[in-house]
């Protein structure tokens, strides 16, 4: 959470008696003694050790030939074991960004050294075992650090085993089962969420939560005839429907509009969308009745959750915004012309701007009654 969000919701609970004078201070103080958010400092350590390691790897590289090939091992774990023991120092000062910049550089050098040695030593394997074996690594060191960019490096080498595995969910054998790189994608994705859950990783978790849904999207391309867009759809309106009318049914394990429902109305909005787009020559008729559902949907979901969700709020306003250009282009587009269509487009947009801006202001102005 930002401090200056922070600091503006504690002074409206301090106004509103939520809070006795000085309390907010206080929680402000234990904020920024715990808080470990990104800085420029830590972008600019984090940085400096992504190119310490590309400078380590392009120097190895470069003399490769030359090293002998026992001397080639023991520098490749000299600056892995160099790395993790920078971070275990940091550590114990309690230097977290130079902590996380070591485990980046300890990262970097270790998938260096998987392909070099690989390339030296002749060994069997591929792309996606070459991935597999570097995000096993990354969730090991995430688990041993609790380090929030090793969970994102396993989220984002984790996505590289599927991409690898799954060769781009659609140019590879398309009836054949993968049922063991199915499983190591499922197992991937949970263990990239629950690395992230342990180091306080949002983008971590958000990562965990884009592979586990690539990983239904590639088992659905593969095992079953459906269209992506109607599974999306589908997911999208059971986690909306799970988190903004069943919390009560969880025991308060999902909170009510929370993630569950943002993560639902991005899927809903996003899956109707793709089926829209994959109807060929549908009819204007079908056209319009589609886009009326998109819309109304978007009304839907801003009605039940925007005022307590930013995010579906986002997601509702763009997906009306971009529904209404949609529909006035395949409507009237073709009787305004260009000029006349980017005009009553601008026109439509404004006033879209215009309906949000009274919105926002409507949930604000609940936000402060409440």
């Amino acid at each position: 959470m930002l401090r200056r969000y922070l600091k503006r919701e504690i002074d409206q609970w301090t106004r509103r008696g939520l809070l006795q004078p000085g309390q907010g201070e206080a929680l402000l103080a234990d904020h920024d003694k715990r808080y470990a958010g990104f800085s420029l400092s830590a972008v600019l350590a984090v940085l400096a050790a992504v190119m310490f390691g590309g400078a380590v790897i392009a120097l190895v590289a470069a003399n490769w030939d030359a090293i002998p090939r026992l001397m080639r091992v023991v520098t490749v774990v000299v600056l892995i074991m160099g790395g993790l023991a920078v971070a275990v120092v940091a550590a114990r000062r309690g230097s977290v960004w130079i902590t996380e910049a070591a485990l980046v550089f300890t990262l970097l050098c270790y998938g260096a050294g998987l392909a070099l040695v690989g390339q030296m030593y002749h060994l069997s394997g591929d792309e996606a075992a070459f991935m597999l074996t570097w995000s096993v690594g990354a969730l090991v060191v995430s688990a041993a650090f609790a380090s929030p960019m090793a969970a994102v490096s396993a989220g984002l080498l984790g996505f590289g085993y599927l991409f690898a595995e799954s060769d781009l969910f659609g140019y590879g054998s398309a009836n054949v089962l993968n049922l063991s790189g199915y499983g190591i994608v499922l197992a991937l994705a949970v263990a990239v969420m629950v690395s992230a859950w342990r180091a306080r990783s949002a983008i971590g978790g958000h990562l965990g939560a884009l592979l586990l849904l690539c990983w239904a999207m590639w088992v659905v391309d593969r095992a079953t005839d459906l269209q992506p867009g109607y599974v999306l759809a589908a997911i999208g309106a059971v986690a909306f429907a799970l988190g903004s009318f069943a919390p009560s049914l969880t025991g308060g394990v999902v909170a009510k509009h929370g993630m569950f429902s943002a993560y639902g109305a991005v899927l809903l909005l996003a899956g109707m969308g793709l089926i829209q787009a994959n109807f060929n020559d549908p009819g204007l008729v079908t056209e319009v009745a589609l886009a009326a559902l998109i819309l109304i949907s978007s009304v839907a979901l801003l009605i039940v959750a925007g005022g307590e969700n930013q995010l579906v709020r986002r997601a509702a306003y763009f997906a009306f915004a971009c529904e209404t250009i949609y529909v006035v282009s395949e409507t009237l587009g073709s009787l305004l012309g260009s000029s006349g269509f980017l005009f009553f487009g601008g026109l439509v947009l404004a006033v879209i701007a215009f309906a949000v801006m009274k919105i926002e202001k409507r949930f604000k102005s609940g936000e402060a009654r409440s």
